[in-house]
């Protein structure tokens, strides 16, 4: 996690570049949180909050509640921290979510295109769980299998020797992590994104900007070469292209909300 850490950080003054996915996910996943009145002044824990894409949203929706963000990279919560300013209402920490210890308990934990990095996920669930309320409500979006699934077909074919070892989550995986963790799902739902890009050239450096290229996900223990790098440029906007004149990336993302 140290790794992605350091990604991320370092990608705190890039990330909304091309964010308009982000800013999709964390609306979708308001449909899946309680109504304000359901909240009223309770507390909030926010995990991995990015630049603060859904804090901002969380802000809005729950303007009497207090709000704890966090996030594994130090850049990020300095991003939302200068955003939001110091309040009796915020509060913000730098913390693995694995292992991250509130000392009390929230009614509500959210979180937007973060839980995917934080395997296994069954523990990290069952920690998210002893952090709720007895009647508390954990709603989290997460990047499931089969996310850039183009990007990292062409990448075997290129250069099968360097695959990532790797791999997000299926959602199954994730709705038994959270059934392992004694957690009750009460809805659940998996939504599959196309994002369109000028060229694969513009694709991968938004997403690298975004910090997306971090981890044992999208890094092998041998990096592509040059030549490897121009043959996957070439070969994505040839194999990728769409009507719009670009090229197109996939994602999946499953949207869960779950008691505890």
């Amino acid at each position: 996690m140290n790794t992605v850490a350091r990604r991320f950080s370092r990608a705190a003054l890039t990330y909304e570049r091309g964010a308009g996915l982000h800013k999709h996910v964390a609306a979708r996943l308001l449909e899946f949180l309680p109504e304000p009145d359901q909240v009223g002044t309770g507390s909030i824990l926010e995990v991995g909050c990015g630049t603060g894409v859904l804090t901002n949203l969380v802000r809005q929706r729950y303007p009497a509640a207090s709000l704890c963000v966090l996030d594994v990279a130090e850049g990020m919560v300095e991003s939302v921290r200068e955003r939001w300013g110091d309040s009796p209402a915020m509060r913000y920490v730098v913390a693995d979510v694995r292992d991250f210890k509130a000392g009390h308990s929230f009614d509500l934990i959210v979180s937007s295109s973060a839980l995917h990095w934080a395997t296994p996920l069954e523990p990290t669930m069952a920690n998210l769980r002893g952090m709720l309320t007895q009647e508390g409500v954990l709603c989290a979006a997460l990047m499931t299998d089969g996310t850039l699934r183009e990007l990292h077909a062409l990448r075997r074919q290129i250069a099968p020797d360097k695959t990532p070892p790797g791999r997000l989550p299926q959602g199954f995986e994730v709705l038994s992590a959270l059934r392992g963790a004694g957690m009750d799902v009460m809805c659940h739902e998996i939504e599959t994104i196309q994002t369109h890009y000028r060229s694969a050239d513009d694709f991968l450096r938004t997403i690298h900007a975004q910090g997306l290229t971090a981890g044992e996900v999208s890094r092998a223990a041998l990096p592509l070469n040059r030549a490897e790098l121009v043959q996957l440029r070439l070969d994505y906007d040839q194999t990728c292209c769409d009507a719009a004149g670009g090229v197109h990336a996939t994602f999946e993302v499953l949207y869960f909300s779950a008691r505890s």
